[in-house]
């Protein structure tokens, strides 16, 4: 495949006859030019009930750059790139079964049939597997860049510079999404470059690990897999400098998020280590039963879901003026599992924001204080503990059948009941914002920090 890594170096785990006894290879040149697309896929043939032995796929899709200069035809300049397909089986009959389809759209599809009805229904199965590498032109961009694969892996090169300037969009069904992180938690340069507006992953089973830029959106499902991600925060797209939204959603996956860049990784510091870009993050982070881990930037909404999973939380506000009525929401709803929040104090954006460029270039001033969030804490019978910065002023209150704890200087507390449910309430300053925390039998703590 160019690098000496081609499949078939080793024989299959389901199959005792060795991958490289037949194999075939081709390669397709396509255009990474503005106005085009490109979609590569791996399917499975399911023509109705299909008898034999059904078969094994395996093998990855590997996206890497490449040096070509391109070529020109009848005066336009053709970025051109190149991908690789490389089947290996035991059996020539295999192989031979394994089509490739292009279409004058870029659409370039690899499929395999769902099984054999000549394969012997005793002894090893039979194994298919597909290597596929897609060479980006270092100069090229498209439009929108499809992978979608139902067996394979899907990995990114560590120097890859890919321009997919709309829309990215990354689908496996049992395969594993793998791209790189930085090299260590120092290292704040960016791994490899996606330029794309909108950036979304899915898996039903697999994993998901490794940075993913945040432009506009960046959206990722999975449903029993788990999610492992480091989302960079800086954009250079002009319609991304106001907004950029975060969505991550699993059934019974882990979701790990986290912004190197901007958090020490040290749970009792309350400043970030370094400033995000300034615009409105949205972050909507939800699962059933997986855990929520989860360091991240919001602005004008955070919500936070979890049906048996816990949730843990490191939240840097970041509120902007430019907004009308200059508050943010946070919203984390956990029906059976622990909540923990400890939120940093928040950054203010002290100019009015008119356009992009000025909120690219808007200061912050922290000295403001945490003054406007609006934020609710429900579960049913798991245990809230909220942990907030010195500067919060507003209005708090608590309720549940289990204990009620609130702490911190400067508090006035208006309201407080011993029954069941137990209830406390009271003031904090002359801000706006409001908390409350509220669980049916789980205990609640709230901590207003005052280091």
């Amino acid at each position: 495949m160019g690098d000496g890594s081609g499949v078939g170096l080793h024989p299959c785990f389901h199959c005792l006859k060795p991958l490289q006894s037949t194999s075939s290879f081709k390669k397709l040149i396509v255009i990474f030019n503005k106005g085009y697309n490109l979609s590569v896929e791996q399917t499975v043939q399911r023509n109705g009930h299909q008898e034999g032995r059904e078969l094994h796929v395996s093998g990855r899709l590997d996206v890497r750059s490449s040096g070509e200069t391109g070529t020109t035809l009848l005066g336009q300049h053709l970025n051109t790139g190149r991908i690789e397909i490389e089947i290996a089986s035991g059996d020539a009959r295999l192989t031979a079964a394994t089509s490739i389809h292009r279409t004058d759209q870029q659409v370039i599809t690899v499929s395999t049939p769902f099984a054999a009805n000549w394969w012997d229904t005793d002894g090893p199965r039979p194994c298919i597997t597909i290597h596929i590498v897609v060479y980006a032109p270092i100069r090229g961009g498209i439009d929108t860049l499809v992978l979608k694969v139902a067996n394979l892996d899907i990995s990114f090169a560590q120097s890859l510079k890919l321009y997919a300037v709309g829309t990215t969009i990354i689908i496996t069904e049992s395969g594993k999404i793998h791209v790189p992180f930085p090299k260590s938690k120092q290292d704040e340069k960016s791994p490899y470059t996606l330029q794309s507006r909108q950036i979304v992953v899915n898996t039903i089973s697999g994993d998901i690990e490794g940075w993913f830029p945040l432009h506009h959106l960046l959206k990722i499902q999975s449903t029993s897999g788990n999610v492992l991600v480091e989302v960079g925060l800086e954009s250079t797209f002009l319609d991304s400098a106001t907004h950029a939204k975060l969505s991550v959603e699993t059934i019974s996956g882990t979701i790990g998020i986290t912004a190197q860049s901007v958090f020490y990784g040290n749970i009792w510091c309350r400043r970030p280590k370094k400033q995000p870009p300034a615009r409105d993050y949205v972050v909507e982070l939800t699962t059933v039963t997986g855990i929520i881990d989860a360091h991240v930037v919001m602005a004008s909404r955070g919500v936070f879901h979890s049906t048996a999973g816990d949730v843990s939380l490191e939240l840097l506000p970041l509120l902007s003026s430019s907004r009308g009525d200059g508050q943010s929401r946070l919203e984390t709803v956990v029906k059976s599992g622990l909540t923990s929040i400890f939120m940093l104090e928040p950054l203010l954006c002290n100019v009015p924001c008119t356009d992009d460029a000025s909120l690219m270039m808007t200061g912050f001033d922290h000295s403001l204080g945490l003054t406007c969030l609006q934020s609710y804490h429900q579960s049913i019978g798991g245990r809230i503990r909220v942990e907030y910065p010195q500067s919060w002023t507003g209005e708090f209150s608590a309720e549940t059948c289990g204990k009620v704890n609130i702490e911190g200087q400067s508090i006035m507390m208006t309201h407080s009941s011993q029954g069941v449910p137990g209830m406390m309430g009271g003031l904090r300053g002359r801000g706006t914002s409001t908390v409350c925390l509220n669980s049916n039998s789980g205990d609640v703590a709230l901590h207003f920090d005052d280091s």
